[in-house]
């Protein structure tokens, strides 16, 4: 609902109580008690209650723009988002290997120094 001050939307609420489950989770890490992990293994059930209120109740979000019967969306859209879709976890790989590389020289006595000095002929020790 535009113009409206404040509404305690379902998905709104919901993405809170998530955000409470894993600040709990933070400070129960400090207590003698395990009940991080509990806390931890809590809040993915929350994640399918934060995409569905959309659904399941008419509230200030819009109903889902692609389901399995159809889009709701421009004919030329659905091309973009599944391409993000699909390109998001190759790109997380490609970071990750070259944030991997950037920290393995660090280790000096690394068996791979070497290997990776004479593969790409770059000297890796400062």
């Amino acid at each position: 609902m535009w113009g409206t001050f404040r509404v305690w939307d379902a998905r709104l609420t919901s993405v809170f109580i998530l955000f409470l489950i894993y600040l709990g989770a933070l400070h129960f890490k400090k207590l003698p008690v395990e009940l991080a992990p509990i806390s931890i293994r809590a809040g993915p059930i929350d994640i399918p209650i934060i995409k569905s209120p959309v659904n399941w109740w008419n509230t200030s979000h819009q109903p889902g723009s692609i389901s399995r019967s159809g889009t709701s969306i421009h004919v030329p859209m659905p091309i973009p988002i599944l391409s993000n879709f699909a390109n998001f976890p190759f790109s997380t790989r490609i970071l990750f290997v070259l944030e991997t590389r950037l920290h393995i020289p660090s280790f000096p006595e690394s068996p791979l120094t070497e290997e990776i000095e004479a593969r790409e002929g770059i000297p890796l020790k400062t």
